[in-house]
């Protein structure tokens, strides 16, 4: 809030701000029976004694207030469009002195950019910050723990610049305007780009580390000299790594090894069975077959014919 008395004729109030306007009375010699303020042509408030009763009007109703005994005016919430002249009545007589105001908005944070040539020998720094109804804004720049110069939005800097101090490449800007002024972070271009190469490098190096380290030792442990990167990450990514040609996990691969060679032996044996039972048959089929009827018995190798003896054929 900014009060202003009779004899100031110009003030800068910010966006959202309060006015405060106490006119000077001095030169009203009669009762006070009418007030009236404008705002350039415009009422802005207007109160009559005969007539009775306050009147507010436009866009300042809501947030204008008027004191009946002293003429004091009383606006909240300031916007850009209330800059202007404004004149205030007693009696329908108009005082010497008018009253100027402008509203502006404050300035914001502003934050520096850089933009260097392709060897980093020249760099123009700008001091950023949206200063739309913030206008006029003054810029002033600050080397290392110098002082503040006004030299604009941008600031040249080269290394020939940077060599006549120790202040490691830091600047640092303030944004001004009638009703406000901020300050930018310090910024450092050649730190800021060597900080963020040297990290990516450490990370790298670090991340390259532990995978290699964690490689050879799972290796070495697992005792397979031809077990591969995809070997290694096929265990540890838990299948969600590249698989290798045939798919097949190493441990897979010696165990199924292990079963084809007992299938062969299981086999070998159950054909050696089958090949010994097939020569046993063989041999069965080549003798002929006999029964107890075809069978000649010694006793009766020299018999003849219906039971005759040789004695009895020679009639002995």
């Amino acid at each position: 809030m900014y009060e202003m008395s009779a004899f100031l004729d110009d003030l800068s109030l910010k966006v959202g701000g309060e006015l405060v306007l106490k006119p000077d009375k001095s030169t009203v010699t009669d009762p006070i029976t009418s007030i009236a303020w404008k705002h350039g042509k415009n009422k802005v408030a207007e109160w009559d004694k005969d007539f009775g009763g306050l009147d507010i009007y436009a866009a300042f109703k809501n947030r204008t207030t008027l004191d009946q005994t002293t003429g004091e005016l009383r606006i909240s919430g300031l916007m850009k469009t209330d800059s202007g002249v404004y004149s205030v009545e007693f009696n329908s007589k108009l005082p010497d002195k008018t009253y100027k105001l402008s509203v502006f908005k404050a300035v914001p944070k502003p934050t520096i950019t850089s933009s260097c040539n392709t060897n980093k020998t020249s760099c123009t720094l700008t001091c950023e910050g949206d200063t739309t109804d913030a206008e006029p804004v003054t810029y002033r720049w600050k080397e290392g723990e110098g002082a503040w110069e006004v030299v604009g939005k941008q600031l040249t800097v080269s290394k020939s610049d940077t060599g006549k101090s120790n202040n490691g490449y830091n600047y640092t800007c303030k944004m001004k305007n009638a009703v406000s002024e901020e300050v930018s972070e310090v910024f450092g271009p050649e730190r800021s780009n060597t900080g963020a190469v040297v990290g990516g490098v450490v990370v790298t190096i670090v991340v390259l580390v532990a995978v290699i380290t964690g490689f050879l030792v799972w290796k070495k442990q697992t005792g397979y000299p031809q077990d591969t990167w995809i070997d290694f990450l096929r265990k540890y990514c838990s299948g969600m790594c590249a698989k290798g040609s045939d798919g097949v996990q190493p441990e897979q691969g010696v165990l199924l090894t292990g079963e084809d060679d007992a299938d062969k032996a299981e086999k070998g044996q159950g054909n050696g069975a089958a090949e010994a039972s097939g020569s046993n048959s063989h041999k069965d089929e080549s003798k002929p077959e006999t029964n107890g009827s075809d069978v000649v018995q010694p006793e009766q190798a020299g018999g003849l014919p219906g039971g005759v003896t040789e004695d009895q054929k020679h009639g002995v």
